[in-house]
């Protein structure tokens, strides 16, 4: 039991850890207490313990003593050192005063020392400038009276020279002009630079026509130095001068009207430059090059003769259509000489220009044209030059004659091409005129001289077509080397728009047509306003044609790339579209498909006349095949043999599907215009009809034109759509009583009206007719018709099906309807109203409860159709080898 344990306190635990810290927070004085006195036996250890607790009790009160005492004599130490430290601090001020107040007495004492040696600088410096000034102010006056001398003597040279000198001493006594003596100077000045000026122009006018002297040349080269010392204002009149002069010799030799005003003479003017600037080459070598005096005489050449030829062409504008040719002359003379000066100038490398926004000028200006005159852009430059010379007054002469130089070579950069022929441009619709003209004329002559045969094995196309192609290109080329590649370049592409349709249209009118003159006319049984009479040759042409056809679409997309890449400014090339001339010659294939599928349908017209008119109903046995199907047979495989090898696969499988959906319907409407027909005869139109099946797949796979992917997919349409004629012959050839449930379970489709075609067919007696009506009308939901005659039955069921509208069609059309090539599945019978259509959707529920109630009579037909299809399997089979002979005595392709 622990000692001084706390009431209710649970034993204290043997082996729990006891904080012995006593200022832990976790300290407990009782666990502490029961830790070292555990049992009644420890206690003999309490009055030792408690013996040694207070010796160090009295140890820490001594030691807690001992501390208060000596804390108390380290406070007094401390306020001691703090009151010696405020001491020293202010000791420390009192010497940082006095250091402050001998520094400003140095100070002072520094300055007052320097002030005797300032004023001495500035003497020396004052004085210094004085000398300069003076001396520089002697030398000017002395080289301006030099000058004066030289002036009065005509040296030049000399004169350049001291200019040069004058100029740059001047320039040191800008800020004295107020000064009279420097005044006067600049006075003087300004008085010899303008008779220097006088001086020298007046030895330019020395220059005649003959071949100067040495000496004149020579003192004209001095003259040039001092224009260029005066400066670019007194250089460009000297050039002026000098250009105008030279211009008026052009001017008296060329002008607007007489012989030398000709078109066909234009060449005569360029020749004259040529001759000009070769002969006069020493005078030329006079000028510094810097001037570019060649070729700012060009640009004054370029702007005169552009003025001179617009009022020509202007006089002559009623003459020019029957003087294309001195036009074009004209134009080519002036290409050519455009692009020998761009040669010579425009390979030239120049200084930039002076102002900083070479291309527009300074802020406001229109951008620079390189077009424009010489004077126009020597205006721009000098404004520039005078914005800078407000900031460079003081800069060196060399620093100026430099910029003067820059400003020169920028007058003198121009682009000489399309400097002359932009006069040209709003005549030249003449010329495109012209090229029209002769295009059509050749592409008449092409057309008469045509042989309608293909121009090589490799390529099977009109010779006319690739002749009209390099009649075009010739065109192109001539109009960008000789004429221009701008904006009449684009026109001549309009020009080539026109004659391609012009070619599309003599192509089609090739081709063969209708008596109505419209190749979308319908292929109607019976009617002969869309018959076509192609011949075999006629059928060549047309194949031929396609393929011309084909082969333009592509020259004319190489054309528009051609045309685009020529243009220039590139802008223009994205105004070249032939997209219209390619949709054009798509257009001719189109109508090449609808005369080559009404002419094969023409020829198969006699073959379904054929099939109406055979008496069906007095048939006693199916053999051989027909003979409507060997006319078939000679036409398909005639069209197989000319077509297949002569149409791009592409175009030939579009004209079978075609032909195929133009066929079916009008077979099945010469089916239904037979008067009767037997079983027998049922069963021979089914054995027919499968060879003709055969026949339209043997015309797929024609001269392997197609692949097998293509030939299974028109193999699978032809059982489609032949598939519905086959699908009458069976119900029309099954026993009268199961021929109702034979009806339903082969045309579910079929309505009141395909009904009755089916049933006009068949050999019937009264009785039999009467109970198939009633019978149909019965599981149609309908009321019971009779009539006096079978033709009263027939009209009742008609009657029936076109008021109350019951049940739709099997899609049996009397007549095909095909517009071109726009030809629309065969029509479906639809509701005649709200109340038929809901009675017909009540009577298709009935049919499918009441084909139940008919299971004898339906198995009865199927046992009759599958006697009759071991039957006609028989009759095919030795069919079979006949038809196998007569396709090989008719040179059919072998299977």
């Amino acid at each position: 039991m622990a000692l001084l344990a706390p009431p209710g306190a649970a034993p204290h635990a043997g082996g729990q850890q006891v904080e012995e810290d006593p200022f832990a927070a976790e300290f407990n004085v009782t666990r502490y207490v029961n830790s070292m006195f555990p049992s009644e036996a420890s206690l003999v250890e309490l009055d030792p313990l408690v013996g040694q607790l207070r010796q160090k009790v009295a140890r820490v009160d001594a030691e807690i003593l001992a501390a208060v005492r000596a804390q108390s004599s380290s406070g007094g130490r401390a306020r001691g050192e703090l009151a010696s430290a405020k001491s020293a601090i202010e000791e420390l001020f009192g010497r940082i005063r006095d250091i402050q107040r001998k520094a400003e007495q140095s100070e002072a004492m520094v300055q007052e020392i320097c002030r005797d040696i300032k004023k001495l600088d500035y003497a020396k410096k004052h004085l210094t400038a004085t000398i300069t000034a003076l001396r520089r102010l002697s030398m000017l006056v002395n080289a301006v009276d030099q000058l004066q001398l030289a002036v009065e003597r005509h040296e030049y040279a000399e004169a350049a020279h001291l200019l040069e000198a004058v100029q740059q001493l001047s320039s040191h006594f800008q800020s004295y002009v107020h000064i009279p003596k420097v005044a006067e100077l600049k006075g003087r000045l300004m008085t010899l630079e303008k008779s220097l000026q006088i001086n020298t122009l007046r030895e330019f006018e020395l220059l005649g026509e003959e071949s100067p002297s040495p000496l004149l040349l020579e003192r004209l080269r001095s003259c040039c130095l001092v224009m260029e010392a005066l400066g670019y204002q007194a250089r460009d009149e000297l050039i002026n001068e000098v250009c105008k002069r030279e211009m008026g010799v052009y001017t008296q030799i060329f002008a607007t009207i007489g012989d030398t005003a000709k078109l066909e003479r234009t060449v005569n003017r360029y020749k004259w430059l040529l001759r000009r600037l070769e002969a006069r080459k020493e005078i030329w070598a006079i000028f510094p090059a810097s001037w570019h005096v060649p070729q700012l005489l060009c640009i004054m050449f370029c702007n005169i003769t552009k003025t001179m030829l617009a009022e020509i062409l202007d006089i002559k504008s009623a003459e020019l259509p029957s003087h294309v040719d001195s036009l074009l002359k004209s134009v080519e003379a002036t290409n050519i000489f455009e692009t020998e000066m761009a040669r010579r100038f425009e390979g030239v490398e120049r200084e930039p220009a002076p102002s900083d926004n070479a291309e527009g000028g300074s802020e406001g200006e229109p951008p620079a044209d390189d077009s424009a005159p010489a004077s126009r852009v020597r205006q721009r430059y000098e404004k520039a030059a005078r914005e800078k010379q407000r900031t460079a007054e003081h800069e060196s002469p060399a620093r100026r004659k430099e910029q003067e130089h820059a400003t020169s070579a920028a007058v003198a950069k121009t682009n000489f091409r399309g400097a002359i022929s932009s006069v040209f441009v709003p005549y030249l619709s003449v010329y495109l005129d012209q090229v029209e003209r002769d295009l059509l004329s050749a592409l008449d002559r092409l057309m008469r001289e045509e042989t309608w045969q293909p121009l090589s094995a490799d390529l099977p196309v009109l010779k006319s077509s690739n002749e009209l192609v390099e009649a075009l290109k010739a065109e192109m080329r001539d109009c960008v080397g000789r004429v221009t590649r701008g904006a009449a370049l684009l026109d001549l592409a309009g020009v080539f728009q026109r004659v391609y349709r012009a070619y599309a249209a003599r192509l089609v009118a090739r081709l063969p047509k209708p008596a109505s003159g419209n190749l979308g006319a319908s292929a109607v049984l019976g009617a002969t306003d869309w018959h076509v009479r192609m011949s075999e040759e006629d059928m060549g042409v047309v194949c031929l044609v396609v393929s011309t056809a084909e082969h333009c679409q592509e020259m004319v997309r190489q054309l528009a790339r051609a045309l685009a890449a020529k243009l220039v400014p590139q802008e223009l090339a994205s105004r070249v579209d032939m997209s219209e001339e390619e949709e054009e010659f798509q257009t001719v294939i189109t109508h090449c498909l609808s005369s080559l599928l009404l002419g094969i349908e023409t020829r198969l017209e006699g073959a379904l006349g054929s099939l109406a008119r055979i008496n069906w109903g007095s048939m006693e046995m199916a053999g051989d095949q027909s003979e409507y199907v060997g006319v078939v047979r000679g036409v398909l495989l005639d069209a197989a043999a000319r077509l297949g090898p002569s149409m791009p696969p592409n175009y030939f499988r579009f004209f079978c599907d075609k032909l195929l959906r133009s066929f079916a319907p009008r077979h099945l409407d010469a089916v239904f215009r037979c008067r009767k027909i037997s079983d027998v005869g049922c069963q021979q139109l089914r054995l027919d009809t499968e060879v003709i099946k055969g026949l339209l797949c043997d015309l797929a796979r024609a001269g392997g034109a197609l692949d097998s992917a293509s030939v299974a997919a028109f193999a699978a349409e032809v059982h489609a759509q032949l598939g519905r004629a086959e699908a009458v012959l069976k119900v029309a050839g099954a026993p009268p009583e199961g021929l109702v449930d034979t009806f339903f379970e082969l045309l579910s489709n079929g309505g009141p009206s395909d009904f009755q075609r089916i049933v006009d067919l068949k050999v019937l007696k009264r009785v039999e007719y009467q109970m198939l009506l009633e019978q149909f009308n019965r599981l149609m939901g309908r009321p019971v018709l009779s009539g006096g005659d079978g033709g009263a039955a027939s009209s009742g069921v008609s009657a029936s099906a076109g008021g109350g509208g019951g049940g739709g069609s099997l899609a049996l059309p009397r007549a095909p309807a095909a517009q071109g090539f726009s030809m629309p599945a065969m029509p479906r019978l639809q509701s005649g109203g709200s109340g038929a259509a809901a009675k017909a959707s009540a009577a298709a529920q009935d049919v499918a409860a009441r084909l139940g109630k008919f299971t004898p009579n339906l198995n009865a037909t199927k046992a009759s159709a599958a006697a009759a299809g071991e039957s006609m399997s028989a009759a095919m089979r030795a069919m079979k080898s006949k038809s196998l002979r007569f396709m090989s005595r008719d040179g059919a392709p072998p299977q």
